[in-house]
């Protein structure tokens, strides 16, 4: 009978201890590029430049592909963003197995297209969560119709939700 018993409480600690959860899955595995919007003013009188928030009120955003066979960018599924009230930042996926990422943003209804230039690496968690693809951008490019310019801010791109690109109009 106590062999028994020893083997049950053998069987029992041994699975209770596979069943522990690594603190690492728990943590955030959404990485995203955070885009914040910002608008340059100058006071004429003390020629003094400051840079001030913008909430942009109507704002589409539908990810870009390029099509082999069309030869020429076509949109992929779905919207990335839709937002109808106002914002001032918003966050967006970059492609995982490409170097290249484009948008095509629409302001109210003036369109500028995006492209962000980006390597991509692998960042281990650990056995059981596996790997995050993270990012590191190289290149902000924009058409400039409702953008006048685009600054990169912070070029690693990984799960701490941070601003790395500031757009202004």
């Amino acid at each position: 009978m106590k062999k028994y018993v020893f083997i049950f409480s053998f069987i029992f600690v041994l699975l209770s201890m596979s069943c522990t959860v690594d603190e690492q899955c728990r943590t955030n595995k959404i990485v995203e590029m955070g885009i914040g919007f910002y608008h340059v003013v100058k006071n004429d009188s003390t020629k003094k430049v400051t840079t001030t928030s913008l909430s942009i009120d109507s704002l589409t955003i539908k990810g870009l592909k390029y099509d082999s066979i069309v030869q020429n960018y076509v949109y992929v599924d779905s919207n990335l963003f839709i937002k109808s009230k106002l914002t001032s930042k918003i966050y967006l996926p970059l492609h995982k197995f490409k170097v290249e990422s484009k948008y095509e943003v629409t302001f109210n209804k003036t369109k500028d297209t995006i492209t962000v230039l980006h390597e991509n690496a692998d960042q281990f968690l650990s056995l059981e969560c596996g790997c995050i693809k993270i990012h590191t951008i190289d290149t902000v490019l924009t058409t400039n119709h409702f953008v006048d310019s685009i600054r990169i801010i912070n070029h690693n791109v990984n799960t701490n939700n941070a601003e790395n690109i500031h757009l202004f109009k």
